[in-house]
């Protein structure tokens, strides 16, 4: 029996029975709150607020985030460049490259640098925390071309091609993340292996060990970040979360995770701005180093992703719309779009840190 799962409100197919998978949507959700809390944690630290603690967590995460968020993007990639190419540039532009580009304006205009040279960085450099979504585009720019070719060929290639770049550089940063986003869609197209690997004990194991090995790598200052010879850390942690979150089972926490999961980009793209107004307000008043600063942080940076998403999730927002899909490419009966209100909106891409 096929069975279609949502993830980030576009399909992926696996080929064995059972119901919606929203595990997936469950650790995406999971990744992109610790963007928040890394975003929540190093403007405190700019801003000389304590961050006992907070540093430590997120150093041992770092190795981490950014490649599970491009594994989940990953998946979603074989449905994606089944459709016809029109479809397929449609989709992207609306959905990727236009919130890229509407929020990559907004966040230069709050920083004070709308100039010209600033603008054209947006198309070449991402001058802004959203270089993420620029990753994105540049891989589903090569993945349609390369639909013919087996991901895991393309993986390999990008892991390869990170040993040889100069380390701590963009481009070795933009090739080791493809490994994963082309892993990702390998594993669509392998379901079980997906599903049944991570089930193996000795695998298990192991993956933990040499995932909590690269954490305190990375802790201790060991520069393990987006290197090629550490990748079988992150490889072990993949197998963790894989193997834990379909685990979990369905609950209301792993409900809220799953919307924040679907909504991703909501969150991806709005809860820096909260953060730092919030800290603004609490270093003009004294407060900045209190202990009660940083949860007030992740308050505003959840809080106010989470009211525009659940705006957004309801479709009847027009001028909220517009501030995540361009809706002219994306037009379609409003039959379809009440019906996909609680699934999220078609997308095609995972933000992170």
């Amino acid at each position: 029996m096929l069975r279609t799962y949502r993830v980030d409100g576009e399909a992926a197919i696996s080929t064995t029975p059972g119901p919606r998978i929203g595990w997936l949507d469950s650790l995406r959700g999971v990744a992109i709150l610790l963007v928040v809390v890394l975003h929540a944690g190093e403007s405190l630290r700019v801003a000389g607020g304590s961050t006992a603690g907070i540093d430590g967590l997120n150093l041992f995460l770092e190795p981490f985030r950014m490649p599970v968020l491009m594994f989940l993007s990953g998946i979603l990639l074989p449905r994606s460049v089944a459709k016809p190419w029109r479809e397929y540039l449609a989709g992207k532009v609306s959905l990727v490259a236009w919130p890229y580009l509407l929020w990559s304006l907004i966040i230069l205009a709050a920083s004070g640098d709308l100039s010209p040279g600033g603008v054209a960085q947006i198309f070449y450099l991402a001058p802004t925390y959203l270089w993420y979504l620029w990753f994105i585009l540049a891989f589903y720019a090569l993945a349609y071309p390369l639909r013919r070719i087996s991901p895991l060929v393309a993986s390999g290639a990008g892991l390869v091609a990170s040993l040889v770049l100069p380390d701590g550089s963009r481009p070795e940063t933009m090739v080791f993340l493809a490994a994963f986003f082309f892993l990702g869609a390998w594993c669509a197209v392998h379901p079980r292996l997906l599903e049944r690997a991570p089930a193996n004990p000795w695998l298990l194991g192991a993956g933990a060990a040499s995932a909590v090995a690269v954490g305190v790598f990375n802790v201790l200052d060991r520069n393990v970040l987006y290197r090629t010879e550490y990748a079988w850390g992150v490889l072990g942690g993949l197998v963790v979360v894989c193997w834990l979150f379909p685990r979990l089972g369905s609950t209301w926490a792993t409900g809220a995770l799953e919307f924040v999961g679907r909504y991703s980009i909501v969150f991806y793209v709005a809860h820096l701005g909260p953060i730092m107004i919030t800290l603004a307000l609490a270093d003009g008043l004294g407060l900045a180093g209190e202990w009660f600063v940083f949860p007030l942080l992740l308050l505003g940076g959840v809080g106010v992703p989470l009211g525009l998403a659940w705006m957004y999730s309801t479709r009847e927002h027009a001028s909220v719309n517009l501030l995540f899909e361009l809706p002219a490419l994306k037009s379609r009966p409003r039959e379809r779009a009440k019906a996909s209100a609680g699934r999220g909106p078609e997308r095609g891409f995972s933000p992170g840190a």
